[in-house]
């Protein structure tokens, strides 16, 4: 994703690489899957492009402090189903379009779905409190969200537990990005590597609330 226009000859060699990092992020995805995969099948119904099996996943914790200033980690948040991924506050491009459809995705499930959306920040030199709260408040975001962010080594680990790649600049920051489901259990269950489906988010959303 590009925060900002740029160069030809840069768009071609950040296309090349987000490309490369696109592929190698889906080929560690899958890995992951195979290796922890203790279940033969994934519960039926689940709609995304990344399926993971009950159980056989965990999510790697974190503690970042959000737009206020809270800190927020993975595993206070068991008994919530948590939608994770990873945006920049100011990109005029892909990120918003994502935004657009997580607000849609929250609008179906209605303000007091069991639903917490954690945003971290890829671009932590020009996130800010007012930048991220602009941000969700454009899109219409409700519920409960949290704009996540920490030191560099923080966050760099982060993205490596979550295969993101991030690079760039502070005018240019570039990054994969996939947008997780983890259920009430903190087991990752799900995922879109690729456009989100809004419905579809909600549907899943909905059946991993209600799984016992």
């Amino acid at each position: 994703m590009f925060s900002k226009p740029i160069t030809w000859l840069s768009l071609a060699l950040l296309a090349a690489a987000v490309f490369v990092a696109l592929l190698a992020q889906r080929a560690l995805l899958g890995t992951r899957v195979a290796q922890s995969a203790v279940t033969p099948t994934p519960t039926p119904g689940l709609a995304a492009d990344i399926l993971i099996p009950p159980g056989s996943m965990t999510a790697p914790d974190f503690s970042l402090r959000d737009q206020d200033g809270k800190a927020v980690s993975v595993s206070a948040l068991h008994g919530h189903v948590l939608a994770i991924t990873f945006l920049d506050s100011h990109c005029k491009q892909l990120c918003p379009l994502e935004a657009e459809q997580l607000a849609q995705a929250q609008r179906s499930l209605g303000p007091n779905a069991n639903l917490s959306l954690l945003v971290i920040s890829v671009a932590p030199a020009t996130d800010t409190p007012d930048s991220e709260r602009a941000f969700a408040a454009a899109h219409h975001w409700n519920g409960d969200w949290h704009w996540l962010t920490g030191t560099p080594d923080q966050l760099a680990q982060v993205w490596k537990d979550y295969s993101i790649a991030v690079a760039g600049t502070t005018d240019n920051v570039l990054h994969s990005t996939v947008l997780y489901l983890v259920d009430r259990d903190g087991y990752q269950r799900a995922g879109w590597a690729g456009p989100i489906e809004p419905a579809l988010l909600a549907h899943d959303v909905r059946l991993l609330d209600s799984a016992a």
